[in-house]
């Protein structure tokens, strides 16, 4: 055997022993672990949803950001990192009517915002708000 078939070979003995090596390592690691139980998968989830399905809401997940990437504090993806997905769409709790209402007893109770102040405008002037009919009085801390 030629000093180069040599070396080859010991390379491939210390790559193989290094391997068997971290093997046993991790068994003994695991070993103690898996007899206390902590290792328990914990029950197992059946779905009644195809593989076609699955693989659908899997690939939406993945667009939306909407899928687990740190399972110690359940962090999504979307939340790690926002700049990369879309926003998220909001939900509408209120008719535009029901706006429109509260937006217009807003304005006549001066519950809107001074754009120069940033004060409420029945705290700047509240003779004019105190007065108006049907509007009750707002707190002005």
């Amino acid at each position: 055997m030629s000093h180069r078939q040599q070396q080859a070979a010991f390379r491939r003995t210390s790559t193989l022993n290094l391997l068997l090596g971290a093997l046993a390592l991790g068994a003994a690691t695991l070993a103690p672990l898996a007899q206390a139980g902590e290792l328990d998968a914990g029950p197992v989830a059946h779905s009644t949803a195809s593989r076609d399905q699955v693989r659908a809401e899997w690939q939406a997940a993945q667009r939306s950001g909407d899928f687990v990437v740190n399972a110690e504090t359940g962090q999504t993806a979307r939340q790690a990192d926002p700049a990369h997905y879309a926003a998220a769409p909001a939900v509408i709790t209120k008719s535009r009517r029901e706006v429109r209402s509260e937006t217009l007893q807003a304005i006549r109770a001066g519950d809107m915002l001074d754009a120069e102040t940033g004060r409420k405008l029945n705290e700047l002037n509240p003779r004019r708000y105190s007065q108006a009919p049907g509007v009750r009085a707002t707190d002005t801390h």
